[in-house]
C-alpha cells in the first residue's frame, strides 16, 4: 500500500537524529485548529465594515487565511498586527492589535470551549483531539532516546494547560517552550539556537510542524523538515493549503497526519 506522506526532498541526510523539535497546535493539538479561519473571519468582517473587500468572499478568505498561516509559529500578535497592516493598506485606520488579539482569543475560546469540555468530561479520549498516531509517535521516538522538544507561538498557559488534557506533558517535561502573555520577543529561532548550543548540530536535529517559522528555521540550520498538513476534525486527509505552503518553505516530507509513523521513523532512520 502506497505511504500517504510525500517525499518532497527524499535525498535528506538521514539517521542521527539526536533531537526533535515540535510545534503544538495543528502539528500534535487539533483542540485550537481552525484557528486561522478564525482570524481571516475577523480580517473580512474588519474589511467589510469600510467596504474594502474588493474580492469575493471565498477569495478574501483564502487570501487572509494564507497570511495568517504564513505568521504561524509566532506569537498571535503577529498575526494580529498583519491584520490591522491589510486594513490600512486598503485605506482606513490601522486598527489596535492588542484589540484584535481580546477579540480573536474570545472567538477561539466559544470556538474550542465544547472540545475542551468533551476531553474534561471524558466523552472523548486525548487523542480524538491531537492528530491521529501522535501519542505512538512520541512513545517510539522515546524508545530510541530521542530528545524532544515543544516550541509553540500560542501563549504558554494555554500550551501548558492543553498537554496535560491530552496527555502530552509526559513527552517533554520542561523542554516546552512558549511565549508567556503573548510575549513579542519569542522566537523558535532561539530554541532551536539553545539545541545547537547544547552540542546538537543542526542537522541531528528532526523538526515536525504545519506552520512557517518551524520549518524555514529548521531548514535554515541544515536540519530535517517533516511538514504536518493535518486538518480540522471530523475531517481526515490532507490540507492543501498547509500543503503547499510547506513544500514552498522547503519542507522535506509532507504528512497529513501520524497514522503511518511506523513507516516514516524507519525510513528516517534507515
Amino acid at each position: 500500500m502506497r505511504p500517504t506522506f510525500e517525499f518532497v526532498n527524499p535525498n535528506i541526510r538521514r539517521r542521527g537524529y539526536r533531537a526533535v523539535v515540535f510545534d503544538f497546535d495543528g502539528t500534535i493539538s487539533l483542540l485550537r485548529e481552525g484557528w486561522a479561519r478564525i482570524m481571516a473571519e475577523m480580517g473580512r468582517e474588519l474589511l467589510a465594515q469600510q467596504k474594502l473587500n474588493r474580492e469575493p468572499d471565498a477569495e478574501l478568505l483564502a487570501y487572509l487565511e494564507r497570511e495568517m498561516l504564513l505568521l504561524s509559529g509566532k506569537p498571535s500578535i503577529f498575526q494580529m498586527r498583519r491584520l490591522a497592516e491589510e486594513v490600512a493598506a486598503r485605506g482606513d485606520a490601522k486598527p489596535d492589535a492588542d484589540v484584535l488579539l481580546a477579540e480573536f482569543l474570545r472567538r477561539l475560546l466559544a470556538n474550542i470551549q465544547s472540545r475542551i469540555d468533551d476531553v474534561t468530561s471524558g466523552k472523548c479520549r486525548p487523542a480524538d483531539w491531537t492528530v491521529p498516531g501522535t501519542h505512538a509517535l512520541l512513545d517510539e521516538l522515546k524508545r530510541r532516546g530521542i530528545l524532544l522538544v515543544l516550541a509553540s507561538g500560542t501563549d504558554r498557559a494555554f500550551v501548558e494547560h492543553d498537554l496535560a488534557l491530552l496527555d502530552l506533558a509526559r513527552y517533554f517535561g520542561d523542554r516546552v517552550y512558549a511565549p508567556a502573555n503573548n510575549t513579542p520577543s519569542f522566537s523558535k529561532r532561539d530554541v532551536i539556537a539553545g539545541l545547537i548550543r547544547d552540542g546538537i548540530p543542526g542537522e541531528q536535529l528532526l523538526g515536525f510542524g504545519d506552520g512557517y517559522s518551524e520549518t524555514v528555521e529548521m531548514k535554515r540550520i541544515g536540519g530535517t523538515a517533516i511538514g504536518v498538513a493535518s486538518v480540522e476534525p471530523p475531517l481526515v486527509g490532507t490540507n492543501a493549503m498547509k500543503r503547499e505552503m510547506l513544500i514552498g518553505l522547503g519542507a522535506d516530507v509532507i504528512m497529513p497526519d501520524y497514522r503511518e509513523h511506523e513507516a516514516l521513523v524507519e525510513w528516517l532512520w534507515d
